[in-house]
């Protein structure tokens, strides 16, 4: 049985470098989330469902809000600074476990859409919530888990610090399979600013 963390997350904060601004996921979202995760090349290597409806986003906007509220995850819309009322992608950490010594422990998510990616969006994305996590939640360690053969997401993990650590066979389950997934993480001290 899953208990509550004893620890609860703050006030959403919105998140940014000055080139990507991550903010709170919100209605008038929902037709991006809806093309963004309905990209081929989005299901192919993540849990979402697919094919991805509205009704989909509609729930997933939703779950975001409780999930921050019970302090399970923390999601995040990905934007341009420049036009933060368009959502990219999505990033996030769930399976949130702020209790531990000598810190918590998450994993990270995330997807963006094709016409956004090049552009190192996703890279500065990570990073600002990699550290996010560590310096306001106190995370010692977040994990990343893809299905194998994600070697984009796994170049971007890289890029901001995290290790590759295996495959973990049949460790992913993707709409009712199970798949062998890459898995690596980040501890605290390695994260790359």
């Amino acid at each position: 049985m899953d208990s509550a963390p004893t620890s609860h997350l703050p006030l959403r904060p919105t998140l940014t470098d000055g080139i990507v601004l991550l903010r709170e996921p919100r209605a008038a979202d929902v037709p991006a989330i809806t093309a963004g995760a309905g990209e081929p090349s989005v299901a192919a290597y993540t849990t979402v469902p697919s094919p991805y409806l509205e009704s989909d986003a509609d729930w997933f906007i939703n779950h975001v809000a409780e999930t921050w509220a019970q302090g399970k995850a923390a999601h995040f819309a990905v934007c341009d600074a420049s036009t933060p009322d368009q959502l990219l992608g999505m990033i996030g950490l769930h399976d949130l476990d702020l209790d531990g010594d000598p810190g918590g422990t998450a994993e990270i998510g995330y997807w963006l859409s094709s016409d956004a990616r090049g552009r190192g969006l996703m890279r500065r994305a990570v990073r600002i919530l990699s550290a996010w996590g560590i310096d306001e939640l106190g995370l010692a360690r977040i994990d990343w888990v893809a299905a194998v053969g994600n070697t984009p997401s796994r170049n971007v993990v890289e890029h901001c610090g995290y290790r590759f650590e295996g495959t973990c066979r049949l460790g992913m389950k993707q709409r009712g399979q199970r798949i062998d997934a890459w898995v690596g993480g980040l501890i605290a001290t390695e994260l790359i600013r």
